[in-house]
């Protein structure tokens, strides 16, 4: 895993809260503008606001793959978080799991399904859920490190929050007393499926 982890809320561009999420960002390149897709950002998710910030660790990354960017033309490339040489242009094909986490964890931001909807994610960690049937339903599903296996494996669980608003560093101290229920495990192959079959089809 990568040795700084990013929160999942700090402050838009406009000043207002902003949530993690990806979005295209310009760069300048030597030989022109260039664009990275898939850049972590915080953005206060209204339609009509232009800014957004860039968390410190993404700013410093992007600086690294402007310049492998230059050094091999390129004017698209992906955000990732390790380079590969001159290969790190293609994280499809490289990238480590932690990686490939990252993104696939990211790729839930604003997701809703017909019984749930995505509130918050920990990138590379976790994706909550809240019943769109139920106020204080929860749904959890958590990356479980598991060296023997070849698979990537994440636990589901169930878990009721009576506050009105849930935060990371909240959830984490209030989940000691032991508040989950396991609903199960899958793969990481088998995530969309199962979230599919619990809440229905996403929009």
């Amino acid at each position: 895993m990568f040795d700084q982890t990013l929160e999942p809320i700090d402050t838009c561009g406009c000043g207002d809260t902003g949530y993690l999420t990806t979005r295209t960002v310009p760069v300048d390149l030597v030989h022109g503008v260039g664009h990275v897709e898939n850049v972590p950002i915080y953005h206060c998710r209204s339609k009509n606001c232009p800014e957004f910030t860039l968390p410190s660790i993404v700013a410093r990354r992007l600086d690294d793959i402007a310049e492998e960017m230059e050094n091999t033309k390129a004017t698209e490339a992906v955000y990732a978080w390790i380079t590969y040489g001159k290969q790190s242009l293609d994280p499809l094909k490289r990238a480590d799991n932690q990686t490939h986490l990252q993104a696939f964890t990211l790729q839930f931001n604003g997701r809703e399904y017909a019984d749930a909807h995505v509130v918050l994610i920990v990138p590379s960690q976790a994706i909550f859920l809240k019943s769109t049937l139920e106020e204080t339903e929860y749904y959890l599903l958590r990356y479980e490190e598991d060296r023997l296996s070849e698979e990537t494996w994440f636990s589901f669980l169930k878990f009721y929050y009576e506050e009105p608003e849930l935060t990371y560093e909240d959830f984490l101290e209030w989940s000691e007393d032991g508040h989950l229920k396991e609903i199960g495990r899958v793969t990481l192959d088998e995530v969309e499926d199962a979230l599919i079959g619990e809440f229905g089809e996403w929009e």
